[in-house]
């Protein structure tokens, strides 16, 4: 069964993403105009006031502007010409600037207030309670003088977020070299679709599919040096005085809504509520994994040492700050029997992708079909349609290679939101996996790639099973966000797991399958570096709450970086490096990355049903999992969620055993 791309087009008009610039420009301002006139109509209605004549023709005008700035989001993050890219920036803004007016309308406030909820259900009870708290959280109940001065911070805001996250993907930042021996140690493919020019020199990208591999397996010291040099210093100097313009404006508003800083206003709405509980939540994992993570660099220095005996420690580009790193995957090739290039082997991109959807057919009754006349932006995306049950669920497209001007990271995003008797879900994965020289079908993928694969995955699959309620305010989009990294972390685990991997992991060339003993290695060395990264994690989540709670006049940002990054993670950290200039997640994720942990230790324990079965592919439970857990979206408190699912509170248990597996002995 087909899903209909036209089911919800919105006064954009139906899913064209081919617009030249002017065009996108003119259909988003009519679009904008109709919602605008829409609520205007809406407003001058008299009451009294009910569910059905004012919050759903609401709900449906909300919607609306969601999608047109999706759409026009989208189109920044990925389109492939500039000024395109630019427009889509534009009309996203102005979806913005209408969310930023509507969230501090009092009449509408008052309205909402109004409605008698007495026979309503839950969903609908909470939609509203969400509603209510993010108009208050806005400022609707200030004075019509502070109000106006609100809607104009929040307005600059979305531009100041804009040009930081702009400057990361049209980043340009590359080194040339020469010498024969400069890729020795690289896998073939990557050599090969990486020729000398005519001048005799090698030009490598901070682009993940150039990055990773040198990072990893360049047994030339130097080039790992100069790129990594690179990748640390990408948007550097341009972002850092974006940055600091968007934590002035960040506390500007949040000062003038009442609160004292920009991180107590980020977390107020989460799980975690307030940011002494991050902080807690943060140092009970560092004085966890602080010990774990130097003896894990000590093991690595070590094996330097039987390459270089003169050596004292180990360099930023030998793993110090990549974890796991260059002598990581020696380790894992000498002491497990785990060769990387070898495993790469055996992970074509197309193969990868068709055993994702197969486990998705098994697990959850979902199935992807091409859809090949739907309309792209760019060649190389792959559109599917998507079904369960053979009934429709919506629409996905992958956009796996990069180019200039794309979002250089690895992200869902949304392109429809989804809603009962309205268009389906919709969500395009946005990633950089494929070098753009080789054809995907002869793409092959490092193996964290495809972890990172299913963990957007993850997103894509919650957001399609959620996007079929009735309102805004309880999808996907409205679940509280230190639990949305949760169900893509527990995607990851099937990537993990042997019996999962052994059923699509073969090499194209000869038809072999991988070996078993192959995946029971790779299951073995997995927790190789493993307290090292979240160390770093935690570092992360530290800086992106403390720079929000210092006062920013005057401010240091890679100051600030380098002294949380060494107090956490106990290295010395270049100050030559800039990488707060690429922390991308600083602008939607502002002062709440430690989300990835919180979230990543609700994930292992929403792994325990299904380790009680004995197999992540248990039907039942994932079908449990799927009903209680995702497609409810944020129609349910989180911690209901979770606690529905497992019968009891969550616990930090399984996450301290899976996180200290494999770690050196004291």
């Amino acid at each position: 069964m087909s899903v209909n791309p036209e089911a919800r087009t919105t006064s954009l008009g139906p899913l064209v993403f081919s617009l030249s610039a002017n065009e996108l420009r003119r259909r988003g301002a009519e679009a904008l105009a109709a919602e605008r006139s829409r609520l205007s109509a809406l407003m001058d209605e008299h009451g009294p006031f009910t569910i059905a004549n004012f919050l759903e023709p609401l709900n449906s005008i909300l919607v609306a502007v969601r999608d047109i700035g999706a759409h026009a989001g989208l189109m920044f993050q990925v389109h492939p010409e500039a000024e395109t890219r630019k427009a889509g920036r534009e009309l996203s803004e102005d979806a913005d600037r209408f969310f930023n007016g509507f969230r501090v309308n009092e009449a509408i406030y008052q309205r909402v207030r109004s409605l008698d909820l007495a026979g309503e259900g839950p969903t609908t009870q909470l939609g509203v309670q969400k509603l209510l708290r993010e108009m208050r959280r806005a400022g609707v109940e200030r004075s019509a003088e502070e109000r106006e001065k609100i809607v104009a911070l929040s307005n600059r805001l979305d531009e100041i977020s804009n040009e930081f996250s702009g400057n990361i993907a049209k980043a340009d930042r590359r080194v040339e070299m020469a010498g024969p021996d400069l890729l020795r140690g690289l896998p073939p493919d990557y050599i090969s679709a990486h020729p000398p020019g005519a001048d005799g020199m090698v030009r490598i990208s901070t682009k993940y599919p150039d990055l990773f591999p040198v990072m990893n397996y360049a047994e030339n010291s130097e080039l790992r040096r100069r790129l990594l040099g690179e990748f640390m210093n990408v948007a550097y100097p341009e972002n850092l005085a974006v940055l600091l313009s968007l934590l002035e404006n960040r506390r500007d508003l949040v000062q003038r809504l009442g609160y004292p800083d920009y991180a107590r206003y980020a977390v107020e709405d989460k799980m975690t509520e307030r940011p002494e509980v991050v902080v807690d939540f943060l140092d009970r994992i560092v004085r966890l994994l602080y010990d774990p993570a130097q003896r894990e660099l000590a093991r690595f220095l070590a094996r330097k040492q039987k390459d270089h005996p003169e050596a004292t420690e180990l360099e930023d580009w030998d793993g110090r700050l990549w974890p796991p790193g260059f002598y990581a995957t020696k380790i894992r090739e000498e002491e497990y029997g785990i060769d990387p290039r070898v495993l790469r082997s055996y992970l074509p991109y197309t193969a990868v992708r068709d055993g994702l959807f197969e486990l998705c057919a098994e697990l959850f009754g979902i199935r992807f079909r091409p859809a090949p006349s739907a309309e792209v932006w760019h060649p190389s995306v792959e559109v599917y349609d998507v079904d369960r049950h053979g009934a429709p669920l919506g629409r996905c497209y992958f956009d796996f290679v990069p180019r200039a001007g794309k979002f250089s990271h690895a992200a869902q995003f949304d392109v429809r939101t989804g809603v009962a008797g309205g268009g389906l879900p919709q969500g395009a994965l946005v990633c950089n996996f494929l070098d753009e020289r080789t054809a995907p079908a002869a793409a092959r993928m490092e193996y964290p790639d495809v972890v990172t694969f299913f963990h957007e995955f993850g997103h894509l699959i919650h957001h399609l099973l959620a996007g079929h309620g009735k309102w805004l305010y309880t999808s996907m989009s409205f679940v509280e966000w230190d639990f949305i990294e949760a169900p893509s972390q527990l995607f990851e685990e099937w990537a993990r797991d042997p019996a999962t991997l052994g059923r699509f992991a073969r090499n194209p060339d000869t038809g072999e399958p991988i070996p078993p003993e192959i995946l029971a290695r790779l299951r073995e060395s997995q927790a190789l570096g493993r307290a090292g990264f979240f160390l770093r994690q935690c570092a992360l989540a530290k800086i992106s709450l403390e720079v929000h709670l210092r006062n920013p006049a005057g401010l240091d940002s890679s100051a600030l970086f380098q002294e949380v990054y060494e107090r956490v993670v106990g290295v010395p950290y270049n100050p030559e490096y800039h990488p707060v200039a690429s922390f991308g997640h600083l602008t939607g994720y502002s002062a709440i990355y430690y989300t990835y942990l919180w979230s990543a230790v609700i994930a292992r324990d929403l792994l325990t049903p299904f380790g009680a079965k004995g197999s992540l592919t248990d039907r039942a439970t994932a079908e449990r999992y799927a009903s209680e857990v995702l497609a409810p979206g944020g129609s349910r408190p989180a911690a209901e969620l979770v606690r529905r699912f497992l019968g009891r509170e969550s616990t930090f248990d399984a996450f301290q055993q899976w996180v200290l597996a494999g770690t050196p002995p004291s």
